[in-house]
This record gives structure tokens, sequence and C-alpha cells, in this order.
């Protein structure tokens, strides 16, 4: 979440919903790089719920902020990884990635897009989203985003809270499901991808692009969106771990039904898009007690915090504590789900403490968009100290725990008993215009008895194809069922997904399509940054 953005909308918010304006450019075709190979961890699983692993996501976000510094979208010229980690980082998430759900079929999709980079300083190249896909079993044309931004303001460093936590989390999601469907002999109902957004900080272009451009021919399949904020400034950490400090809440915020502050332009919802988006906040609301249930049934029954004599432990995840789990409509935007809200979908964004840009802060306001954002000052809110706390470790895993159990949902991604037979999966598809040759790829599909698959495609228009790669143009608009069949060794499965093709495919305006990002966000002469203890 940009500061200077998020400055912005705070205090000129009618200006901001004035700059709607057009898209950006065409699409460049997505490519791929060599990747970096990430350390093993082992897996935990519990009862009958996907289960996240606190100390994996800490870890992760250590070493990912660690190794990999100043991540600015566009200026990543084959720079060492502590000058410029952008792509390097990125190429880590993916094998990270690809690791944890070895055996569900992820593949991975580099997609570059333009950006014009910061006020006086161009961009060197293109930006770059980056996607994992993990074919369903059941419903493979039907789609689940978990997303997270990896890109940096001009001024970062680690870029830990913002949005390297968000990244990390993204990590610790994957893993428990990953760890949760092999012991169940399981595996995704629908298809779930996981999404690095590039030039938040800039302008959301990543995001916008992905809607309006590398999805945009399947956006009425897509189930949810998760926007994995900064987090870790959250429950149950108190400011420097001290009990006369309240505890910081989490904010879950999901899309609204009818414009607000943030959104003064948001479409009419259809009927059927109310519904979704309505039973999906339902879902986020009980996510909470049987979230804070199983970190209790875990032991995370207490957390020692400091007080004036001394340690003082006090219970955590009780009944009483869900108060600190602020579930709201999203008004506040400033992040990745504003072109999936926009879009009519039901999405929810998990984010931590984000008072640093605000006139009058608190005292524990957080310096994200800042160079002192490291885990080291996350480590100081959380305990005064720079080591590993607790606190810390746990306010990251409980958005990652909440989006797992909500991803297990059967409205949401679910699950289905696995088998040998083939799992087809299409590739992005953008625009769906009549006139125009359309590329139809199946590559993502997934053959668990590990042989090469052969495909039969059938586009509801009379013509019909063969082959992993394809190509067809629609004569005229209409709605046309496209079906693909995968066929293996062992039997065959069909993806059937309705395409609708239009003279005008849906496009979102972009409100920060004019904001000038200079990448210098003005410290907040506010806020005092607290000195670590020794």
């Amino acid at each position: 979440m940009s500061g200077e953005r998020w400055m912005r909308h705070t205090m000129l918010a009618a200006s901001i919903c004035a700059l709607l304006a057009t898209l950006l450019a065409a699409c460049t075709s997505p490519t791929t790089r060599s990747i970096s190979t990430p350390t093993p961890s082992a897996p935990v699983v519990s009862g009958d719920a996907p289960v996240v692993d606190p100390d994996y996501i800490y870890d992760q976000l250590a070493t990912m902020t660690a190794r990999f510094q100043h991540r600015e979208a566009g200026y990543d010229t084959g720079l060492p990884p502590l000058q410029n980690g952008h792509d390097e980082y990125a190429d880590y998430w993916v094998a990270e990635m690809t690791r944890l759900l070895a055996g569900f079929g992820p593949s991975a999709r580099l997609d570059p897009f333009p950006v014009a980079g910061w006020v006086d300083r161009p961009a060197q190249k293109p930006a770059a989203n980056v996607e994992v896909t993990i074919p369903g079993v059941a419903h493979p044309e039907q789609i689940v985003i978990v997303g997270c931004h990896y890109d940096g303001e001009a001024v970062s460093t680690q870029s830990a809270n913002d949005d390297a936590s968000g990244c990390a989390i993204t990590l610790g999601v994957a893993k428990a499901l990953g760890d949760y469907w092999r012991a169940k002999h399981a595996g995704p109902a629908r298809t779930l991808k996981f999404v690095l957004f590039d030039a938040e900080e800039q302008g959301l272009f990543g995001s916008f692009y992905y809607v309006n451009h590398t999805i945009n021919g399947q956006l009425g399949q897509i189930t949810a969106m998760f926007n994995e904020e900064q987090s870790g400034i959250a429950y149950p950490l108190r400011f420097l771990g001290k009990t006369s400090n309240p505890v910081l809440p989490l904010y879950a915020q999901t899309a609204p039904l009818q414009g607000n502050r943030e959104y003064q332009d948001l479409p009419t919802h259809t009927a059927q898009q109310r519904d979704a988006i309505t039973r999906f906040r339902s879902l986020v609301s009980g996510a909470l007690p049987a979230t804070f249930d199983q970190f209790r049934e875990r032991g995370y029954t207490t957390l020692s915090y400091r007080s004036a004599n001394g340690a003082a432990s006090q219970p955590i995840f009780t009944r009483n504590d869900l108060r600190n789990v602020l579930v709201t409509e999203d008004d506040e935007g400033g992040s990745d789900q504003i072109p999936f809200t926009l879009a009519g979908l039901p999405c929810l964004t998990l984010s931590g403490d984000h008072d640093y840009y605000l006139p009058r802060p608190h005292a524990w306001a957080y310096p994200y968009d800042q160079a002192q954002d490291t885990l080291q000052l996350m480590n100081v809110y959380a305990s005064g100290k720079e080591q590993k706390s607790q606190a810390l470790v746990l306010a990251l895993a409980l958005p990652a725990a909440l989006s797992a159990w909500l991803l297990q949902q059967p409205d949401v991604l679910g699950e289905a008993t696995a088998d040998q037979l083939p799992r087809p999966a299409i590739a992005d598809l953008g625009p769906l215009t009549p006139g125009v040759s359309l590329a139809f790829d199946a590559r993502p599909s997934f053959d668990p008895a590990a042989g090469k698959l052969t495909y039969d495609w059938d586009f509801g228009d009379g013509v019909k194809a063969t082959g992993e790669t394809t190509a067809h143009t629609y004569a005229r608009a209409g709605t046309y069922t496209l079906t693909l069949i995968a066929h293996s060794s062992v039997g065959e499965r069909t993806l059937r997904l309705p395409l609708a093709v239009t003279g005008s495919p849906p496009t979102y305006a972009n409100p920060y399509i004019n904001y000038h990002a200079t990448g210098s966000p003005r410290p907040n002469p506010n806020v005092a940054i607290p000195t670590p203890e020794p």
C-alpha cells in the first residue's frame, strides 16, 4: 500500500476519484527465467483443516527480506539482489511455491507489462506479474486468486511489512494447503492461482493489467480474490510488547455492495454478484472463531507481554479477542483488490496497521513505504527488540490461517478427492473480442500419472481443434461454451468454460492512472520511530 497514495486518499479523496481515465497498454507475451532453490520445510497437518506453520511464515519473511532488497519495479536490469532484488525475489517465490505444491501440477507464468516508472526517472524495463496455477479437480474452469504485491518504493530497503509480509503469507497458505491435500489424498476442487502483482507502489498497475488484460476473459469464473496486504503489526501484537499499549487490530475488509468514499463509481452489481459477495462476507465472519479455536487447540493459548512488574502472560485467541479482528466493508482501497472489487467479485483484504500517513497517527503507527520498514523494526514494534518475537510470528500467521480456512470452504476453493485422471486447465484468457485471433493454451494442465497428455478442443461455434496450444477466431459476438478434453493413459477429464465474446470487453478504470509516484513518500514528522532495546 503506497504511503503517498494513502495520504492523498485521506486528504483528497474527491480529487482522486475524478482521475478515472484510460487503461494500460496491450499485453506483452509471458516469459520465464531461472529460479533459485529454497530450503525444504516439514509438513504441518492437524485434523480436518489446513494448518499454517507460524515459524515457517516468519522464516520465509526473514529469508526474503535479507536476500532481496530495493525491489523497484521496472529497474532490475540484472543488478545484484541487495541493490535491486526484484527479479530474484520473484524467482525465489516461484521456486518455493513450486516445491510446496509439488504433486498438484503447479505451473508458473511471468506476465510482463509496461510501466513508466517514477517521476523524473523512467523505468528501464517492463514490470511483471508472476502467477502460479494449480488446476482444480472438480471445477477447473472456476478460479480463486490469492495475491499480494512484491515491489517496493524507491527509498525502500527490505519492504518487510509492505508487502514482503503478504508474500510470505501466501507461501504459508500454500504450505498449509499442500500439506493438507497430501495427508487427505485430495486436491483443490477449483483452480487456484497465487499471484505476485507488480508496480503496486507506482499506481496499482499490475493488478489493473491483470484484470483488464491477462484474465479479462475469465473474470466471470473467479469465485474469490484474497489480497494479502501489509501484515504483522496487528493482533495479537501490542506496541513494544507492553501491556500498557492496546492490542492492535487485524483488518479484514470485504468487497462493498454499494459505492463508498473509495468506490464512488462502483458499478451496479447483478443479483448474482450481490449474493456471492454477501455469502463470502458471511464466511469471513465464520472464519474468525474457527481459526481462533484452531490456534488454541494447537497450544497457542497465552502470550508473554511486558508490564511494569516484568513479564506478563495473557490469554490469546479467546472468544473475547475476536473483537480485535475488524470485519468491515472495504472503504479504504489503496491496494490490489480494487480492480477485482470494481469487477463485482468477492474480495478479502487482510492487513495490519496503516495509520502512518494520517495527520494525527497513533504512537504505534508503523512506517511502511519508508526505508525503516525492516523485519528488525517489525520485531521492535512487537517486543521492543530486534530479535524474533512470538507476537510478530503469530500476527503473521493469523491472516494466513484465516485465508487457509476460507479456501477450504466448498463455496470458495473447496477440495476434491484426488485421482489419476488428468486435470485440464486453460491458461489465462484476455479480452474475448470477435474477429480477433485468440490464443488457447492447455499447458497448465496436469497429469497425475506423469504421462503425456493429448487434447481435444471444441470452441462451441462448430469449430474443433487438437493440440496443447491452438488459436481460434470467433466470427461474431455471443455466448459460447469452450470444451477442452484432456486424455491420458489412465482416462480423460473434460473442462467446460462459458465464454462471453463481445465487442466491448469489460474494462475498469484505474483511479491512480494519473498518479505521479516519486518513490519517496514523505516521512510523517508526527511519528517517533522507537529505538531498539538491547
